[in-house]
């Protein structure tokens, strides 16, 4: 009704693409020695531009949401695109990585609570 397109859905690549597309804010907007984001647009992407109110520690940036997960007694915070099914790239840009998770729980209720397990249960305390 606005004429403002909603890109906040419909996101569809495969694995490796995403990978790429989170790598290229892990490298604020460079790509093959090219700066292809501006890196001020990476920044504010990425920055807590409002945080949820029903959430303590929980905020949204640009099409990345932002949160601390705890890992082995350390807050780690991490940046994440979500998508339906338990879809996500999360990024922490500390450790300079990007995790990919593909999923087919669309419309389940626990589809973001066992990615959230997955990522902090799992895979950043075998890369911390």
């Amino acid at each position: 009704p606005t004429n403002v397109p909603n890109t906040a859905g419909g996101f569809q690549m495969n694995a490796l693409n995403n990978a790429r597309w989170g790598q290229l804010y892990i490298d604020k907007g460079i790509y093959g020695n090219k700066q292809v984001l501006p890196k001020k647009w990476v920044e504010e992407s990425l920055n807590k531009q409002i945080q949820l109110p029903e959430l303590d520690n929980e905020f949204y940036g640009y099409l990345f949401w932002n949160k601390q997960l705890q890992v082995n007694n350390e807050k780690i915070e991490v940046y994440y695109a979500s998508g339906n099914g338990g879809n996500k790239i999360v990024l922490q840009k500390e450790l300079g990585i990007v995790i990919i998770l593909t999923a087919i729980a669309y419309n389940q209720p626990y589809m973001h609570y066992q990615a959230d397990e997955i990522i902090k249960g799992y895979l950043l305390p075998s890369i911390k």
